[in-house]
């Protein structure tokens, strides 16, 4: 055996094994501690993790309490490791120092030595990060004990801020000089850190967990979790966007996350500031002299203070909302300080987006080498990855940016510097021939007509497209490159801003007379006060956002050209071309997420993707952790029941209505008078017998609209009303809380009413309130679902996607994936409902389909056991009936 072996053999010696238990905020249920043992002996053996845990199952608090505690545990060997290391290695010297050949024997010293230094660091540096860290500890304990914190001390008056950063701002923008590309070398750039240092210190930060979710909301449930578990204490912070935690209410109206990217970025590069001042020279003169002062434009910005609040925010566990407030209180920026508090945390909190873009995950400081990667809600995780990495462009957009860049280059065309100036006509072509791939022609009117009544779809590979519009001979890799380094889209907004504010485009509104707008003025000044200011609230934010995002037309087109640097086999491209250029558009599609994925999987120790129903496995074995290499042997699969009891869960597949009609709610059929006819019968009577709240799930939202509308005429709404509260899912966002509330009131309110008995929610498979939200104990007795959501069939991206999997992944992988697209959005929905042991809920499937072998066993497998078909409604109702019954006089 080798001694870089032994050495090895050394390092790798002590094992974690599990426990046999784990600090648990109450006895844990058996499924819980199986969780916690598997998760613990994942994070161990650096495996792949797939965790299927029912939701209502205490997933996440397993999470915390099996992840948490392998990390103390790790931390607490790698210190004992060292030192065994460091007595092997003292052994060793010794058997080397007795070698009868003395050259030899004096190079493998040498080589020792080296390796003792090695772990003598490592020692050091391990030492300095703990006590560092009690440090910190103690000094924010003792800034506790006093009445104002150090930090609010120090921050001046904020009046005097607030007139610097208008001060500084407007100087900026003023600057003609900003306005000029960045200097951009391509040799000079290659030849970056090539010579850079091999002596530098070492620093510690330790083995870190990053917990991801989908949703802010989510990542603030997580950390309330851990509020409440046995860990506490641990060193966490929360990651977020810009958008979430900016507090210069300069840049946060900007409204859209490209612009206050940006817009940060520049207030954030500090200024030389040339300030007068008089000195008294030898003769007697005053001599004026000017003093240069580097100054932040954001206030907030200030290194030192970031570094303060950098500290304090590991010592106490706050979420995103917490640590706004707090930096407010403190004048400082959260966003920053989150970013540099990741070096002194055992857990890092961050939403999808930022661990799955790269360039996101760079720039927040997020190393994968080494550390784990919990990924929670990841039964999306591919689609997720697609959305991110796909792009998509307009004609509009494209007209504008070639209008905008040939203006810009005729303003500063003799100050670029050669290479500038050869890069920024390569982009102006490549643009040019993006518009004329759209039947236009670069330069003329984006409303031009390119063809009456046209409508062209065609799907590109990538090689294809470049060869079609005549861009193969450029290198999209060094154009790219420029457009980052020479910061382009910065350098076109500020011009834009300045000399072109016509330019920014605005929703188009036709020309009236001067007759017609007194009439028009008139009329507006009749109309009721109150609706007025409504609809104007309502209009604003939309027609805000619309300008903001198109007057930067250059960032989704530089993000399309990126696209074009993908392998060619993992993408497409989908050219819609209309009868005016600025409809036609651009997409690319990516079809293989899985190598946007590869790095994480290859540098991380351990990656665990979790959800409620993980189902189909496959699709995470074969397209996520296997496709870039066969990684079979380091992938884990753990599943488990629900904690509920069967006899709590009443799932049913119904096949037909009160008036004996088959549910067929396909595509062709379900809109048809008799299937809308047997909703409204079959909701009716639902309401009678099934107490406190129904949530029902429809396919979409325009079936939701036209059921509605039928219900309305055919007075099925009267008859529900009479019986429980109605309400319907929002299309806004903003509106979801406040049905959310209505809706828990009327359910809470009708329990001391003898007429009303609850509340019927309308919701849409997919939509706001199928995924992530809670409809437990009377919020959801029972979950109607009508129909089966399958996609559009047509969709040219859908069938580009299939393609590619029948092709790569073997006939039939498409079709499979089609259907899973299908089940995965029923069983999140199904999901909403039986959230704890306790709770109980029936599950309503309508449409003769479900009974479907394929379709019955994708399926939760939670569900199954308990499962029963109804051929008739009759004996569906019995049953139903029945189950309640037992339920009240529980």
């Amino acid at each position: 055996m080798s001694d870089d072996q032994n050495f090895k053999d050394v390092i790798v010696k002590e094992k974690l094994n599990p426990p046999s238990s784990f600090l648990f905020p109450f006895t844990p249920y058996g499924i819980q501690h199986d969780f916690m043992t598997t998760l613990y002996s994942a994070l161990e053996n650096k495996k792949l993790g797939i965790f299927e845990s029912p939701t209502g199952t205490g997933k996440t608090l397993s999470i915390i309490c099996g992840a948490v505690r392998w990390l103390f545990d790790h931390e607490k060997r790698e210190l004992r490791q060292l030192q065994l290391t460091l007595d092997f290695l003292a052994k060793k010297k010794e058997e080397l120092s007795n070698d009868d050949d003395w050259i030899v024997g004096q190079a493998k010293l040498l080589e020792q030595q080296h390796k003792v230094n090695e772990i003598n660091l490592m020692i050091k540096a391990l030492e300095e990060f703990n006590v560092n860290i009690e440090q910190i500890k103690k000094k924010m304990e003792f800034k506790k004990t006093n009445v104002k914190n150090s930090l609010e001390v120090n921050c001046s008056n904020q009046k005097d801020y607030t007139a610097l950063n208008k001060i500084d701002n407007k100087d900026f923008f003023d600057e003609e000089t900003e306005l000029l590309l960045e200097e951009y070398n391509e040799c000079s750039l290659k030849d970056v850190d090539i010579n850079e240092s091999s002596d530098e210190k070492i620093q510690y930060e330790g083995v870190k967990i990053y917990f991801c979710s989908r949703t802010h909301s989510q990542l603030s449930q997580f950390v309330a979790e851990i509020k409440k578990s046995p860990y506490s204490t641990t060193r966490i912070t929360s990651l977020a966007s810009r958008q979430n935690y900016c507090i210069n209410k300069t840049v946060k109206n900007l409204k859209n996350i490209t612009l206050i990217n940006e817009r940060c970025l520049e207030m954030g590069k500090s200024k030389v500031k040339e300030m007068p001042t008089k000195v008294l020279s030898s003769t007697g003169l005053t001599v004026k002299k000017k003093k240069t002062q580097s100054v932040c434009k954001c206030v907030y910005n200030d290194k030192e203070k970031i570094q303060l609040f950098a500290q304090e925010v590991v010592t106490e566990v706050r979420d995103v909302e917490q640590l706004i407030n707090r930096g407010e209180q403190l004048s400082t920026c959260p966003y920053f300080a989150s970013r540099e508090s990741i070096k002194y945390s055992q857990i890092v909190v961050l939403p999808y987006n930022t661990l799955l873009h790269k360039h996101t995950r760079e720039a927040n400081g997020i190393h994968l080498e080494g550390n784990i990667f919990i990924i929670d809600e990841a039964h999306n995780l591919l689609d997720t990855i697609s959305h991110i990495h796909s792009s998509q462009i307009n004609g509009q957009q494209l007209t504008h940016s070639y209008s905008q860049l040939i203006q810009y280059k005729n303003q500063y065309e003799l100050r670029f510097t050669a290479s500038n100036l050869l890069y920024l006509n390569q982009l102006i072509y490549v643009i040019g021939k993006l518009i004329f791939m759209l039947g236009g022609t670069p330069g003329e009117s984006h409303v031009e007509a390119c063809q009456k009544d046209m409508h062209d779809e065609k799907v590109y590979t990538l090689e294809d497209f470049v060869h079609e519009a005549e861009i193969d001979h450029l290198n999209m890799f060094t154009l790219v490159d420029f457009i980052k380094n020479s910061k382009i889209c910065q350098k076109i907004r500020g011009y834009s801003e300045k000399y072109m504010p016509s330019v920014t485009l605005h929703p188009s509104k036709p020309k009236i007379s001067n007759l017609q707008a007194f009439l028009k003025d008139i009329k507006s000044k009749n109309n009721n006060k109150s609706a007025k200011t409504k609809e104007d609230k309502s209009k604003q934010p939309e027609s805000q956002t619309t300008e903001i995002i198109s007057s930067n037309p250059l960032i989704p087109v530089t993000e399309f050209i990126e696209s074009l640097m993908n392998h060619c086999e993992d993408g497409r491209i989908v050219c819609t071309r209309q009868s005016f250029v600025s409809k036609g558009k651009l997409k690319f599609l990516l079809l293989n997420p899985a190598v946007y994925f590869k790095e994480i999987v290859e540098k991380a120790r351990s990656v665990i993707v979790s959800g409620g129903t993980m189902e189909p496995i496959s699709e995470f074995k074969d397209q996520l952790f296997n496709s870039n290499g066969n990684n079979s042997d380091r992938i884990v699969h753990f599943s488990c029941g629900h904690v509920v009891p069967s006899d709590h869960i009443l799932p049913m597949i119904v096949r037909s209505g009160p008036n004996e009609k088959l549910f067929d709610f396909s595509y062709q059929e379900r809109s048809t008078i008799t299937m809308l006819k047997e909703i409204g019968s079959f909701l009716e009577n639902i309401c009678r017998i099934v107490p406190a709240g129904i949530v029902c799930f429809f396919p979409s939202y325009e079936y939701e609209q036209l059921v509605y509308q039928h219900l309305e005429t055919n007075k099925n709404i009267d008859r529900i009303l009479q019986k429980k509260k109605v309400f319907r899912e929002p299309k806004t966002t903003n509106q979801v809380d406040e049905i959310l509330k209505n809706y828990a009131q009327a359910i809470t309110e009708s329990k001391s009413s003898s007429k009303i008995t609850g509340a019927l929610l309308f919701s849409v498979i997919g939509g706001k309130l199928s995924e992530g939200l809670n409809f437990s104990d009377d919020l959801g007795r029972c979950i109607i679902v009508i129909g089966l959501p399958y996609p559009n069939i047509k969709s040219a991206e859908l069938q580009e996607k299939m393609k590619y999997l029948d092709y790569q992944m073997g006939h039939g992988m498409g079709q499979k994936y089609y259907e899973n697209l299908c089940m995965k959005a029923v069983n999140q929905s199904i999901g909403r409902s039986v959230r704890h042991q306790q709770d109980y809920a029936a599950v309503l499937l309508l449409d003769y389909r479900y009974q479907r072998e394929n379709v019955k066993n994708s399926l939760s497998k939670w569900l199954q056991p308990s499962l029963k078909i109804h051929p008739k409604f009759g004996s569906a109702y019995h049953q139903l009936h029945k189950f309640f019954v037992m339920k009240k006089k529980m």
